[in-house]
């Protein structure tokens, strides 16, 4: 299973790491920065995506709307992490083709529920 993670926190990104690491058949990859998430999207299949709602610069939504203008979010597994509870905003990102919203803090139990979701063979 390739999931492609995209934060610009390092503690994020490497507790994920380590995680996929631990796990059979996960090959994780990470990126930092917003636009060169979306080349990689174009580029690449992932069967997770797991994107940070608070990117800074070239942001979420940039890489949201982009897919969708490329016809490419309904094929993607999209999940956004976020301790946003702003329900509007939620609802904006919900319609426009993430499959998910995963709220920080997550404990390894809640990761494993989502890695388990999303997983082809399960």
């Amino acid at each position: 299973m390739r999931v492609l993670v995209v934060d610009d926190t390092k503690d994020m990104t490497d507790a994920i790491t380590l995680y996929c690491d631990t796990e059979k058949d996960l090959d994780c990859h990470v990126i930092n920065d917003g636009q060169e998430a979306l080349e990689r999207i174009r580029k690449e299949k992932f069967d997770l995506i797991l994107l940070d709602l608070s990117i800074p610069e070239f942001s979420v939504w940039d890489v949201l709307k982009s897919l969708k203008q490329d016809g490419l979010i309904e094929s993607c597994n999209i999940v956004i992490f976020t301790a946003s509870s702003d329900q509007p905003m939620l609802k904006d990102i919900r319609d426009i083709g993430v499959k998910e919203l995963f709220k920080k803090p997550f404990s390894v139990d809640d990761l494993t529920a989502l890695i388990k979701k999303f997983r082809k063979n399960d």
